[in-house]
């Protein structure tokens, strides 16, 4: 949290900071602030006014980035949710063809269905990178692949590197270019809302406790907690959260989400999800992130909690302007089940489906081992450690955390020398 590192006494410079060092000058080396994400100064127009806006915002952010990418050839990591087919619809609609799509995981998951679907009907060529236990296995003995798990954490989070197979195949296979660019969608749904507690809007205040909650529920949820120091690891966390974007207070549900989005900015958005670039630039690719631009930043600060939480001025805009006649994106369940887990996710009732789907889960640890999740990425965990290890609640990145941790200091200390 913050500019700490796991390595003490070496600091990371956080997002919107520069460093600032005048060694001729009588100052301490220092980080200056440039740019924070924060909400203020909101539209008061309607939806459709909004819509129109955005679509002419989107209109901009690309017709930038095809001047910047030229002829060159453009990669789309083609998920199966709404970033990702915006990006798609856009590229096509100004008429760039030159397009890559591509797709992984275990045969058959319902994600790189839609994608192919979904690159089928845009007119663009698609390939998918099959995962397996047996294939990870065989990946991340590679060299190549032990140095970048290393080395893309950056002693700040864990390696993002679901990706790194299917960007290592595709360039054996010859299907990129050597100047190729990719065009990931992170990180459109932040930045509409999709992180925003949905009960935030039903409350007139919200505490400091219940801030100070919801991002601990979000975002510190990789391991349970000790029991014993679990109050003073707990203050110590606070003392961090405090100086992210400022002390949490009491605050309006605006206030709230506002302090929300901005830590989970500088603390998730930086320094997990878009760090998941170094995969590209690991292979020797260039990268762009159009659903960060700058002007797309500014629209969305300045959009009204009630338009955000819940992504509802998105979906009406994606509903208006980016419909395509196949199936629904993120479709991983039926409508019926996922409305029903929307009421439940509304209600009381919401913490006791979470007990018991952690109990089900314990209970089917083989599947998750071999790849429920449609990655199959858990057999670099030895399976023996996650049996005795699971409980039901964790995920990938909670093993892959002790992974790291043990692949950067095999006998547990981490000591910077100047």
């Amino acid at each position: 949290t913050g500019a700490s590192t796991l390595v003490q006494g070496l600091d990371q410079v956080r997002a919107g900071h520069c460093f600032f060092y005048a060694p001729r000058q009588d100052v301490a080396p220092s980080q200056r602030e440039f740019y924070e994400f924060r909400h203020r100064d909101f539209f008061d127009d309607d939806s459709q006014h909004l819509i129109l806006s955005l679509v002419e915002t989107h209109a901009r952010v690309f017709q930038r980035l095809l001047r910047s990418v030229g002829d060159r050839q453009i990669v789309i990591p083609l998920s199966g949710g709404h970033d990702s087919r915006l990006i798609g619809v856009m590229l096509r609609d100004l008429g760039c063809r030159n397009i890559l799509c591509y797709s992984y995981g275990v045969e058959g998951n319902w994600e790189a269905r839609i994608s192919r679907q979904v690159a089928d009907y845009l007119g663009f060529r698609w390939k998918l990178v099959p995962y397996s236990s047996a294939r990870w296995r065989t990946w991340s003995a590679l060299p190549e692949f032990q140095r970048y798990f290393r080395a893309a954490g950056h002693f700040a989070a864990v390696p993002h590197f679901q990706d790194w197979p299917a960007v290592y195949e595709l360039q054996r296979s010859g299907d990129l270019a050597k100047d190729a660019v990719f065009v990931p969608g992170h990180s459109g749904d932040f930045l509409a809302g999709s992180h925003i507690p949905l009960w935030f809007e039903h409350k007139a205040r919200i505490t400091r406790t219940e801030l100070l909650e919801s991002i601990f529920n979000a975002h510190y949820t990789l391991w349970d907690w000790p029991r014993d120091g679990r109050e003073r690891l707990r203050n110590a966390l606070i003392q961090r959260i405090d100086k992210v974007c400022g002390p949490v207070v009491d605050a309006s549900p605006e206030e709230a989400a506002d302090q929300f989005e901005c830590w989970d900015c500088q603390e998730r958005q930086a320094k997990f999800i878009v760090n998941s670039v170094r995969v590209y630039e690991f292979f020797g690719y260039e990268w762009r992130l159009p659903l960060f631009d700058s002007e797309l930043m500014d629209f969305w600060s300045h959009v009204p909690l009630e338009k955000r939480v819940g992504r509802s001025l998105y979906f009406d805009f994606a509903r208006r302007y980016q419909a395509l006649p196949v199936t629904p994106a993120n479709a991983d369940r039926p409508i019926a089940v996922a409305r029903a887990l929307a009421v439940i996710k509304r209600s009381s009732l919401w913490p006791h489906a979470k007990r018991l789907q952690r109990v089900l889960r314990r209970l089917q640890w083989r599947g998750q081992y071999d790849g429920v999740d449609g990655m199959g990425w858990l057999a670099l965990i030895d399976r023996e450690q996650f049996r005795t290890m699971y409980t039901g609640r964790e995920i990938g990145h909670s093993f892959f955390a002790l992974k790291y941790l043990d692949a950067i200091a095999p006998g547990g200390v981490l000591e910077h020398r100047p």
